[in-house]
């Protein structure tokens, strides 16, 4: 099933089994209502329900889920449909004769009704629309429902539509990477009528019941990815989401879709084609060390990941990514002195051979996924530990690995060495 059957489909599952696709509407008349909002039933028929989707905003040209429920005995000999438009415009837009299907596990008639929403209302237009049931021993039973009319939600791409989370270019995204793409729904609009006396020049949109993502072959065919629920009551709403470039596409062309769903309505954008590409492998493996205690020297404790090189004390704390920063007993902890942040690989990874295998993209997912709660300095270090760093700030990124660890004892040198691998 594609992106688009699979949830196309979902809205449905809301009604009763019976429910099929509506018939379209029946041309309106000028009938006027033939009761007012208090009439009495005549020879009360029994059970009669309506039941629709749970909304009170529904755009121009929608076709309104609705169907009639009713006691097998009842004798049920048709049903009017009955609209009034802001207060004023009202008409019989259908009667339709009762063909109900039994419904086995209610033991009830069902029926659907179909109503369509007029294309010539605009937005913000109050509508109620009355479902009267019509016995054939003259008794009546009516439900109601009333909406506003509102506009069809809208989806479009932000002013940077993707950003890559590894920190590499479009060119360079391989499979289980990260983009995040920028959506904006219902661009400058509403979801919520102010309260009068107050007024509003802004579309009233729908509320976006889900939004669906997914990815486009070369072929044509769609697949799902995920979903996003309830993003927008209908306001303007600016939203990120994140997707993965999936397996198995490695060396051809796809395309992210996004799909806003509003009940029976869809909105959909289409990414620019990305080529997956094969992971990037660090380029070059370098080695590094700082030394500490009072016999060193105080331009040896701080080190230039950029230039493989120990970083002058004169010089300014920007281009120090590590340094001393604590000696205790045996121990000692490192940190960064500018914006520069490491994120410690935990044992289990290592024990997969990550640091030998690791490619600049899985790094980089790997920061951006630990970049909330567990980008740090580096604490106290041991040998064999190994950090994924993200430099300065930027998407540049390194993989560090302890090597050696010398304490100062008695006044005496101590060292950290390290290396690291770069692209």
């Amino acid at each position: 099933m594609t992106i688009f059957s699979a949830f196309t489909s979902s809205w449905r599952r809301l009604l009763p089994g019976a429910f099929l696709a509506l018939a379209g509407l029946a041309t309106a008349s000028c009938e006027k209502e033939p009761f007012d909002d208090h009439y009495q039933v005549a020879a009360e028929p029994g059970f009669a329900t309506i039941a629709t989707l749970s909304s009170t905003k529904y755009a121009p040209g929608e076709t309104v889920p609705l169907i009639v429920a009713y006691n097998p005995s009842d004798d049920l000999k048709d049903i009017t449909v009955f609209q009034v438009v802001n207060r004023q415009d009202s008409a019989v837009v259908g009667t339709y004769p009762a063909n109900g299907q039994l419904n086995q596990s209610s033991q009830n008639f069902t029926q659907q009704v179909p109503y369509v929403v007029p294309t010539t209302l605009a937005n913000k237009t109050p509508v109620r629309v009355d479902v009267t049931m019509n016995f054939a021993n003259g008794g009546k039973r009516m439900r109601r429902f009333t909406y506003t009319v509102a506009a069809t939600p809208t989806l479009k791409f932000g002013t940077t539509p993707a950003t890559y989370r590894n920190g590499l270019t479009a060119t360079a995204q391989a499979e289980g990477d990260i983009i995040g793409y920028s959506l904006v729904i219902n661009e400058g609009g509403i979801g919520v009528l102010p309260t009068p006396p107050a007024t509003s020049t802004a579309t009233l949109f729908k509320n976006v019941d889900s939004l669906a993502y997914g990815y486009r072959n070369a072929a044509g065919q769609s697949f799902r990815l995920g979903v996003v629920a309830a993003p927008s009551n209908g306001a303007a709403t600016n939203r990120t989401v994140d997707v993965r470039v999936p397996v198995r596409t490695a060396g051809t062309a796809i395309q992210f879709v996004f799909v806003a769903f509003a009940q029976t309505q869809t909105t959909t954008i289409i990414s620019a084609p990305i080529t997956v590409a094969q992971p990037t492998a660090f380029a070059s493996l370098k080695t590094g060390r700082v030394s500490f205690g009072s016999s060193s020297s105080p331009d040896s404790l701080a080190f230039n990941l950029r230039t493989a090189l120990n970083e002058p004390a004169a010089n300014p704390v920007t281009a120090k990514d590590l340094l001393v920063s604590g000696i205790s007993g045996g121990t000692v902890s490192l940190s960064a002195a500018n914006g520069t942040r490491y994120y410690k690989v935990p044992a289990a990874t290592l024990a997969t051979g990550f640091y030998n295998t690791a490619t600049a993209n899985t790094v980089g997912n790997l920061l951006y996924q630990n970049a909330t709660a567990n980008l740090a300095d580096l604490g106290t270090v041991a040998v064999n530990d190994v950090y994924a760093v993200r430099v300065r700030g930027t998407g540049e990124m390194m993989l560090l690995r302890i090597t050696g660890v010398k304490p100062s004892t008695a006044g005496s040198t101590g060292r950290v060495k390290f290396e690291y691998r770069t692209l």
